[in-house]
């Protein structure tokens, strides 16, 4: 069947990702192309010669369509280390090379025209807005094709250019010659020396306009900043703009004020990125008075717009210029002026803990406990989020010792203790404690157990959601100090059932660890819990777990497990039969592989190898009730039930024990074999079986290093 090559298994490869703003690319590329024309042919035409006419038919309405909401499109001629070129920008949301929007032929025909256009004219910035009128428009497009200005190098060119614009009524357009560019000695980036040479222009030109009140020609001013403001989306171009201001001041119109307008114009985000720049800039520097006042200024204008507009993610950078000292603490969020407040006194705590704690202990009068008490409480969030736990051990210790006090201290004490266990500052104590690091864990912990049962519940919490061994252990070693009932209760209201296998293993396993003999009886209660549980797995966990407690203690309960309808169980019984030296158990075990000699069982079997490898616990011992060591035993097994003579090949196979029984009780010999077991052993490390061989020479050497011990006098 042939592969359909529009799925992944078809022959072409998947089409590229599409740009998103190529129709849009595509519009500007042909508005451009026609505006250049119309540029081109107006200088051989008369404005009314139907050529001319045909050159600007419908450019006006490709210009308002393309332009929208947009406000403006500008034309930048930037020099390039391979020379000049054009930059197009308002219309899309970056700037775009003109060479990059056109087809690659139209491009090299039409760019470099465009580029010596604008040159003759030494304009390196020419804005054309929305605002245009029709009329205003295409007598722009007109004049700027007119043979008389085809250059204005000249001064006096570049007057007669102005004084034209202003008797045909074209106002709706800004334009920047060469010469007019600020800040030649300053090291700003030249976007921005483009931003202030324009907004300095512009200003300017503003008494040109007529019947304009002084409110009329502030509010011009402020759209003159908004329209060169809006295309630019960069804090590495605005944030010179505002630093560089002084030159775009006018006798009318002030450095501060551009500041202000241009701030107000920009959206949140940047507002933002331009507050990081201010920061970036100010780090570390050498303090320049005068830059100094300039950035202050800024940034409390930065500031006012951050709180007016709450812009997300406005603190860190207002608590940065705080902490620059840009800015005063009232002009910071009501939470952030709080946090500051709550640091400085964390800060004078931690300066001299023992001298505050000295006087809250000391502290008679109520007024004065509930100053202390309002004061400690305060920096204890810091203090949680410095990891200072020893500190907040000693201030919950304090609080719990003025419980005994007579009159209202102890009420104030109770309330304040109540405060610390709420929600609010228990949810940040419980995921320290639950973070995974030991040494937080254990410094939690105990602030948990000096709170006592407030903090039961929140201790349940932990054991329900954390599936690390330490907090789960840390977090039962607590509960049992507070309350010992706490671990059974715990086991009997909740629902085994409910609670993942994985999960109650490492509760199994923590239990495990808790020492002591103030434990044993609910430790006892909560792991015969889950040796009754239908769940094999678990009850083999409890058994490891009830022995790694009771030891000796558990013997009977061994037994009883020798029994457990799971292969499981009953192995792990086997074990920790064997550890504890059991001589029932011992008893037992050899009446089973006796019974696999006499009529062999499938369960015996499949525990076959356990006991032979419990044997080893015991050490060379008579066996009980028979003549006989267990090394002569375990020898007398393997010379009944293998032929490892020469002529084996010949003999019938007499043997009926497993590989893994051969090699567990090469183990055993290896624990208590002599120099009886050694022929035995050499026969099986010349086997085939790799498992045999290696069981049988790791035997063989432990054997070997037994004899060349030392006896003892």
């Amino acid at each position: 069947m042939k592969a359909d090559p529009q799925t992944p298994g078809g022959g072409s490869p998947p089409p590229s990702q599409r740009d998103p703003r190529k129709e849009v690319k595509d519009q500007v590329a042909d508005f451009l192309l026609s505006l250049i024309q119309a540029f081109l042919r107006t200088g051989y035409y008369t404005a009314d010669h139907r050529e001319a006419k045909a050159a600007k038919e419908g450019l006006y309405e490709d210009f308002q369509r393309l332009l929208g909401n947009k406000g403006e499109m500008t034309f930048l001629a930037r020099d390039d280390v391979g020379g000049k070129s054009i930059l197009i920008e308002g219309v899309l949301p970056e700037p775009h090379p003109l060479n990059a929007l056109m087809i690659k032929g139209m491009a090299d025909i039409y760019t470099p025209k465009f580029i010596t256009f604008l040159t003759r004219k030494d304009l390196i910035s020419l804005t054309l807005k929305a605002s245009m009128s029709r009329t205003e428009f295409e007598s722009f497009v007109d004049l700027m094709g007119e043979p008389t200005f085809l250059e204005t190098r000249e001064k006096s060119d570049k007057e007669r250019f102005a004084q034209a614009l202003r008797e045909r009524g074209i106002f709706n357009i800004s334009y920047i010659f060469n010469e007019e560019l600020l800040a030649g000695e300053r090291n700003i980036p030249w976007r921005s020396k483009i931003a202030l040479s324009r907004l300095k222009k512009d200003f300017r030109m503003v008494p040109l306009y007529q019947n304009l009140d002084k409110e009329g020609m502030k509010k011009v001013r402020r759209q003159i900043i908004q329209d060169m403001a809006r295309p630019i989306n960069g804090a590495d171009v605005l944030y010179p703009i505002l630093l560089n201001s002084d030159l775009a001041e006018t006798e009318e119109f002030k450095g501060s004020e551009i500041e202000e307008e241009m701030i107000a114009s920009i959206g949140g985000q940047v507002v933002i990125e331009v507050c990081q720049a201010l920061l970036n800039e100010t780090r570390g520097a050498k303090r320049d008075p005068s830059l100094r006042e300039k950035q202050s200024r800024i940034a409390k204008l930065l500031a006012s717009s951050l709180n007016l507009r709450d812009i997300t993610g406005r603190e860190p950078v207002l608590e940065g210029f705080f902490k620059e000292e840009l800015i005063p603490a009232t002009e910071l969020p009501k939470a952030s002026q709080a946090r500051i407040i709550r640091q400085k006194n964390t800060e004078e705590f931690l300066s001299r803990p023992e001298l505050y704690l000295r006087g809250f202990d000391q502290a008679k009068d109520s007024n004065k406990y509930i100053q202390y008490v309002k004061y400690l409480l305060s920096v204890l969030p810091e203090l949680i989020q410095r990891d200072r736990y020893k500190e907040i051990l000693e201030i919950v210790t304090c609080l719990v010792s003025h419980l005994d006090r007579k009159g209202p201290l102890s009420a104030h004490a109770e309330q304040a203790l109540g405060i610390i266990g709420n929600e609010k500052v228990f949810s940040v104590l419980k995921a320290k404690f639950m973070g995974g690091q030991k040494e937080t864990c254990l410094a939690v912990g105990s602030i948990f157990l000096k709170l006592g049962k407030k903090s039961l519940r929140h201790l349940r919490y932990s054991l329900e959601k954390s599936d690390d061994m330490v907090v789960i252990k840390t977090a039962f070693e607590i509960l049992m100090q507070i309350d010992p009932d706490a671990i059974n209760t715990l086991f009997h209201t909740t629902d085994r059932k409910q609670i993942p296998t994985e999960k109650a293993v490492r509760f199994i396993r923590a239990l495990s660890e808790i020492k002591g003999e103030a434990w044993a009886k609910p430790l006892d209660q909560a792991l015969r819990a889950y040796l009754r549980d239908e769940n094999p797995r678990l009850r083999e966990e409890a058994l490891m777990a009830y022995y790694k407690i009771a030891g000796d203690g558990g013997e009977k309960l061994y037994l009883t497990l020798l029994n457990d309808p799971d292969i499981g169980v009953q192995k792990s019984a086997i074990q920790c039969l064997g550890r504890i030296k059991s001589h029932a158990g011992l008893e037992e075990f050899l009446a089973m592989l006796k019974e696999l000699e006499d009529a062999p069982s499938h369960r015996v079997r499949l525990i076959e190898a356990a006991l032979l490898s419990a044997l080893g616990y015991y050490g060379n011992i008579e066996r009980p009730g028979e003549a006989g060591s267990l090394e002569e035993f375990l020898l007398e097994m393997l010379n009944g039930q293998l032929n490892l003579g020469p002529l084996r090949f010949l003999k019938k196979k007499k043997t009926t024990m497993s590989r893994g029984s051969v090699a567990a009780i090469c183990e055993t010999l290896g624990k208590i074999g002599t120099d009886k077991s050694r022929d035995i052993l050499q026969k099986l490390e010349k086997q085939n079986e790799d498992l045999w061989k290696r069981k049988a020479g790791e035997a063989l050497i432990r054997i070997g290093e037994r004899e060349d011990r030392p006896q003892a006098q």
